[in-house]
């Protein structure tokens, strides 16, 4: 895949849960640190996994 321009999903809504993932965007301390080294793949891949944390808290609720 050619290199795109994905934006951040940070909604500047930041703080960290219990374990280290942003209410706001949903991602990892990691994710949100790497974000501007990552290629197209891994930045779609990390956007996926917020969807899906998003979904599992949403779940709980």
């Amino acid at each position: 895949m050619s290199e795109q321009f994905i934006p951040s999903p940070c909604i500047r809504k930041c703080g960290l849960d219990e374990r280290e993932v942003c209410r706001g965007c949903f991602r990892t301390i990691d994710e949100i640190m790497t974000w501007e080294k990552m290629k197209t793949d891994d930045r779609l891949a990390t956007v996926e996994r917020c969807r899906e944390r998003r979904a599992k808290r949403a779940a709980r609720s």
